[in-house]
């Protein structure tokens, strides 16, 4: 018996494909998840280190004042971007589970498959050994002629 081919090889190389480029946009997305709070904290810490003058005059307070705001809005934004990117790999690491989901269940009827062709060759086998085990036995022992016992059989006339 001529091995099958599994006729679902393509459709699970196509889905580790995926899986793989799946892996890949999860890997860039943390990548931007790390750079974008890195922005953030870099932002907190400028932000933290800009004080406001104690006595000083108006407008240099109000500069300060102004100068804080504006970084303070920079670090929301910051912030809002670390958020955003942490949902982005939450949604990519979603993608990677469904692509894996699907990838195995493919393999899982590739293994099948291959249990099911090693039984079928498993029983052929033990099919060709007991054929030659029955013609082997027919070659040995001639056919039997009667069904007596040889205790039963007379010798007498």
């Amino acid at each position: 018996m001529a091995k099958k081919k599994f006729r679902l090889a393509t459709v699970l190389r196509a889905r580790q494909a995926k899986e793989d480029a799946v892996r890949g946009e999860v890997l860039a997305a943390r990548a931007a998840l790390r750079e974008a709070e890195l922005a953030a904290e870099e932002r907190g810490e400028v932000l933290r280190g800009r004080h406001v003058p104690d006595a000083a005059m108006a407008r240099t307070y109000v500069a300060a004042i102004s100068a804080r705001q504006a970084l303070a809005a920079e670090l929301f934004a910051a912030n809002r971007v670390a958020a955003a990117a942490q949902e982005a790999v939450a949604e990519k690491l979603r993608e990677h589970s469904e692509a894996s989901r699907a990838r195995r269940a493919v393999e899982k009827l590739k293994e099948k498959h291959a249990a099911e062709q090693a039984a079928a060759e498993l029983a052929e086998d033990q099919l060709l050994v007991d054929e030659l085990a029955t013609t082997r036995r027919s070659r040995v022992k001639p056919p039997m002629e009667s069904t007596e016992s040889p205790a039963e059989r007379t010798d007498a006339p």
